[in-house]
């Protein structure tokens, strides 16, 4: 064999492995459902490669977070395509909290960390962050109360008018 035919072996080689990778695509996450029902630390413990990307996401906000999934962990769900990490310190000021969506079919991940009325979103795709997601937030935010009870002058929710007696 002539080193030429010894090269184009070699690259022909190179480029069936790279043809190989990519058509498997990314790393799925479908192995996740696993933790349905578990408490989020339990997964963050198992999975080091979410560990990882979280770490990346929140930069300095990571500790924040898992300091929340930690004090009053609520059971991993699946919402749609979304699994959904949540805790909270319950008697904190501002009932701070963390939710943790990772989109199953998607391969992304996003979190919201919420304090008083403020809320920071996290995501490895912000121009496409699951309606599953952004729904769930919307859902905690009326059961815990933050939208039960607009306040009066809130167009959209006007006072009820009372006819003059005359």
């Amino acid at each position: 064999m002539t080193r030429f035919q010894l090269c184009c072996l070699c690259f022909v080689c190179f480029l069936c492995s790279v043809v190989s990778a990519s058509a498997q695509g990314p790393t799925s996450l479908q192995s996740l459902k696993q933790y349905i029902g578990q408490m989020p630390l339990e997964l963050l413990a198992q999975e080091e490669k979410i560990n990882e990307r979280l770490t990346k996401l929140l930069g300095k906000e990571f500790s924040n977070m898992k300091d929340r999934l930690n004090n009053n962990p609520i059971p991993i769900q699946l919402i749609g395509d979304v699994l959904i990490l949540q805790g909270e310190k319950a008697f904190a000021v501002g009932n701070p909290r963390a939710i943790v969506g990772i989109g199953l079919g998607t391969n992304k991940i996003h979190c919201a960390l919420i304090d008083h009325n403020s809320r920071a979103i996290f995501s490895e795709e912000p121009q496409k962050i699951p309606n599953e997601f952004n729904s769930y937030m919307v859902k905690k935010d009326i059961s815990d109360g933050k939208k039960k009870n607009p306040k009066k002058e809130d167009p959209l929710m006007p006072e009820k008018q009372v006819p003059e007696k005359q």
